[in-house]
């Protein structure tokens, strides 16, 4: 099998299509609208194609596959991509796929080598910072992801454990986590409402959001920090809730638009209004903004936002 970036030529031939979700073909996905096989599924496709690995039923399922395809270039869909083309391989290096997956998809800091690996996978997307931009700068889609996976798999294993060398790609996210992991005790109080299935964040400055999601029990996360002229709230839920995983999330998407407008009518202040972004994007999110969508400090109080929030979820379903 070789692997070939998504596009209608393939409707031409079998393949399997993974992490994401197309017309046609086989699938191993968490995507919503999946059709991946009830005894691969799992919460990461890494995980799914490592699942199929081991599974006695993998040759007759893959008989007459091909080519093993993706519509999107991210670090689980990498992974999963390498973990079907090469099994044997990825065997060997489970735990640290499955850590690198996890910390590219959920946002979670599973370890400072898997954080490490998918900054540098993302970074390699980037026009400005890629080691290989010069290659991938102002081509079409097709041709500038297929260069990025052919890149990138013939780099792995090795690169799961050998991130540290591009420094200058993780150097300034890792820091930035680590920056806020130290200090969060110190400049936030954070209360677990279990009835809501709701973290609520109260910070005295800004802080990176996996380090906030990182001490976050739900996947419902108020972030209330202070800021001149009251507080900048973001009610957000964390992007597993968007995923179709084997494990629950923590506190499932309820639409907010409803909570926004109720904001919105008891918001004393002018020049924005209360936004939410949608259940279907992945990082679902309501908060105050401008005019031109940047966060915008609201003068409701605290305990009035969090109260409303707790009687919402408490009240949804999820």
């Amino acid at each position: 099998m070789i692997f070939a970036f998504h596009d209608d030529r393939l409707d031409e031939v079998p393949f399997l299509c993974v992490d994401g979700v197309v017309e046609g073909g086989l699938n191993l996905s968490h995507w919503p609208g999946n059709r991946t096989p009830a005894h691969l599924k799992a919460d990461t496709t890494t995980e799914m194609a490592l699942k199929l690995a081991r599974d006695p039923g993998r040759q007759k399922w893959l008989d007459g596959v091909s080519i093993v395809t993706n519509n999107h270039f991210d670090t689980d869909g990498l992974l999963s991509v390498f973990g079907v083309l090469r099994p044997e391989e990825a065997l060997r290096h489970e735990k640290a796929l499955v850590q690198a997956a996890r910390a590219g998809d959920f946002g979670e800091f599973t370890t400072p080598d898997a954080f490490k690996f998918d900054s540098v996978v993302t970074a390699f997307d980037d026009d400005r910072r890629s080691p290989v931009a010069s290659e991938i700068r102002g081509r079409p889609e097709t041709e500038r992801y297929q260069i990025l996976y052919d890149r990138l798999l013939n780099m792995l294993p090795d690169l799961l454990s050998g991130a540290a060398r591009y420094k200058e790609l993780w150097a300034d996210p890792l820091a930035s986590l680590m920056r806020s992991l130290m200090r969060i005790k110190d400049v936030s109080r954070v209360r677990e409402h279990a009835e809501a299935r709701l973290t609520v964040i109260e910070a005295s400055e800004p802080l990176d959001q996996v380090a906030r999601f990182n001490v976050a029990h739900h996947h419902r996360v108020l972030t209330a920090t202070r800021s001149e002229g009251g507080w900048l709230y973001e009610m957000a839920f964390q992007v597993f809730s968007w995923f179709e995983t084997v494990t629950p999330p923590r506190g499932a998407r309820v639409d907010l638009q409803e909570m926004a407008a109720e904001f919105d009518r008891t918001e004393p202040g002018g020049g924005g209004g209360w936004i939410y972004t949608g259940n279907d994007s992945l990082e679902a999110r309501l908060y105050r903004a401008s005019p031109k969508g940047d966060p915008l400090p609201s003068s409701l109080p605290l305990a009035a936002v969090e109260s409303r929030l707790v009687q919402f979820f408490t009240g949804s379903s999820g």
